[in-house]
């Protein structure tokens, strides 16, 4: 449950917080500092400064707050002219994966369009392409970029119409015996008695786009006790795109309403899908290595998540 409010005078000093530890990690990233990149928004947000935006550009400024905290921020400066630029989104980085960006760009768009607006304007740096992605798939359109002397990095501009932007529909369900043929369409290793055991004891999901399915996952118990995603597979077009980001999500989502702390996860270390699993927090904790005639492959990476 996305807790959105819109911001109070009150809630700015918080909200500058978010913001500065937000852009941050994309400062300790990309090698941006105080010095070289002054005007970044990790370091040039203040009180003062959303103060101003609120009094003087009238800015729509909301936050999302979960479990009493606030965790989320985003702006909305409306131009006058149909037009409006978003400013600022935000995620604490201990609250990211959960959705909560998409339910505050989601949020933004529909602000938008209350205020007769039929385009929303952005900025990222451009050298960030896993953001850059990450707005393409929620319907933004790359327009150009610009270097500034006093900026280390590119700007990259993108903008989403807004008309267009309800845009693709994406949904996870528990897999069912309709999805066995999709499934296995997919799944190579996994035998028609495991899958009913999967459809039964509800662990395998399906993810679907537009109602056409694209994307599967499946886990298992380690230890009987600690939930080990044994396959996720998104089809091959589709791939690169963020499904799997979101059924991974969805997952973990799951697993922590079920009462689970920690999930896993193993690759094959030739394989690059180890790349993914870090870039969606989780951390190398083992391998395994099977030296046994007729069973020999690759070492296998086990990684974990806490959640």
């Amino acid at each position: 449950m996305y807790m959105i409010r819109q911001v109070k005078r009150a809630d700015l000093p918080e909200c500058v917080k978010v913001i500065r530890t937000s852009f941050q990690t994309v400062a300790d990233e990309f090698g941006f500092t105080e010095e070289n990149a002054p005007r970044f928004t990790a370091f040039a947000t203040t009180k003062e400064r959303l103060m101003w935006q609120m009094d003087n550009e009238h800015r729509l400024m909301y936050l999302d707050e979960e479990d009493g905290r606030i965790c989320g921020y985003y702006s909305l400066r409306l131009n006058g002219d149909g037009t409006c630029e978003l400013g600022s989104l935000s995620v604490l980085p201990e609250y990211r994966h959960r959705r909560i960006g998409s339910a505050l760009l989601k949020h933004s768009m529909q602000m938008a369009r209350e205020q007769n607006c039929g385009e929303m304007k952005l900025s990222i740096v451009e050298e960030n392409t896993v953001l850059r992605k990450w707005y393409e798939r929620n319907g933004a359109v790359h327009t150009g970029t610009e270097k500034f002397d006093f900026f280390p990095f590119t700007c990259g501009y993108m903008e989403i119409d807004l008309e267009r932007a309800n845009g693709a529909q994406v949904s996870v369900h528990y897999a069912t015996e309709a999805d066995r043929a999709f499934w296995f369409s997919l799944d190579r290793h996994l035998s028609e008695a495991e899958f009913d055991r999967k459809v039964r004891d509800q662990m395998g999901y399906v993810l679907t786009l537009d109602d056409q399915p694209i994307a599967v996952l499946r886990y298992s118990l380690f230890w009987d006790s600690i939930p080990f995603c044994t396959l996720l597979y998104v089809r091959k077009e589709k791939q690169r795109q963020g499904y799997g980001q979101i059924l991974m999500e969805y997952w973990e989502k799951d697993m922590r309403a079920r009462g689970y702390g920690l999930v896993l996860t193993s690759t094959q270390e030739d394989e690059e899908a180890q790349h993914f699993y870090r870039a969606v927090g989780y951390r190398d904790c083992g391998e395994l290595n099977l030296p046994f005639p007729g069973h020999e492959q690759p070492r296998e990476l086990i990684l974990g998540k806490a959640l």
